[in-house]
């Protein structure tokens, strides 16, 4: 099964790498029309028994070109019942407060599965997270809801910036390039599709601070993708059991 996985991780990274090449093109073509978002979030997680992580989520977005801001609170739970197998549950609530537009309430549960793989030489590690989440979103102003299925696939790669002896220690650095398509069912399309980097920095057991910047690909015409977003992000990763840290394999990235 490991050699499976590993060839599978593998695929991920070709799919990666394919991937952010052809999102450069477009994405240098319309930079001049590109807004900026900033995320502040922290991600605690505790253990609950020997195979389950509980984990919280919290969040401040603000889009100053977008003219709002949206505050996140999540609880949820993840099951490892191999070292290369997570299945993951939760619920995310959003408020939303919009100078232009009505206020909104979202709450938004999930389901995922997870597939995690590490090379045995230079300890990077591959995953790719699929979930499926269910937008309930309610606007204030009318009290009228609507809702809007999604599928997200996450691929990510991390790498350490340290020796193979030395990597997911304590002061030790990291990085990850990930693609992010996320699929909708108001639309049939993908939309957004997200391409990230980020530089991640172990400061103790318990605690990860990771500083990420996304390219947000959207379809505002509905004819095809455009970079019309910048996300900006400043991500804590805290847990209460040490051990605790080293199965998250990315933890929560919303």
């Amino acid at each position: 099964m490991s050699g499976q996985i590993r060839g599978a991780g593998h695929f991920w990274l070709a799919w990666l790498v394919v991937a952010i090449q052809l999102c450069a093109w477009p994405a240098a073509t319309r930079a001049q029309d590109v807004t900026n978002e900033y995320r502040l979030t922290a991600y605690p997680s505790y253990r609950l028994a020997e195979e389950w992580i509980g984990f919280g989520y919290v969040g401040v977005v603000a889009k100053p070109e977008g003219h709002y801001s949206s505050y996140y609170l999540g609880k949820g739970a993840f099951y490892t019942p191999e070292k290369w197998l997570q299945l993951w549950a939760g619920l995310i609530g959003v408020y939303t407060n919009s100078t232009v537009a009505s206020n909104s309430l979202e709450l938004r549960p999930f389901v995922g599965i997870k597939f995690i793989d590490m090379t045995e030489s230079l300890k990077w590690r591959y995953f790719n997270w699929t979930r499926y989440e269910l937008r309930l979103i309610d606007t204030l102003e009318t009290s009228s809801w609507k809702s809007i299925s999604r599928i997200r696939s996450q691929f990510r790669l991390e790498i350490p910036l340290a020796t193979a002896e030395r990597a997911w220690t304590p002061k030790t650095w990291y990085v990850f390039p990930e693609v992010e398509p996320v699929w909708r069912s108001d639309t049939g399309q993908i939309d957004p599709l997200r391409v990230r980097f980020a530089l991640g920095y172990i400061a103790t057991p318990r605690l990860l601070v990771e500083f990420q910047y996304y390219l947000e690909f959207t379809q505002p015409s509905g004819s095809g993708l455009e970079w019309t977003n910048n996300i900006w992000r400043l991500n804590f990763k805290v847990s209460t059991d040490q051990s605790a840290l080293r199965l998250l394999a990315g933890g929560f990235d919303d």
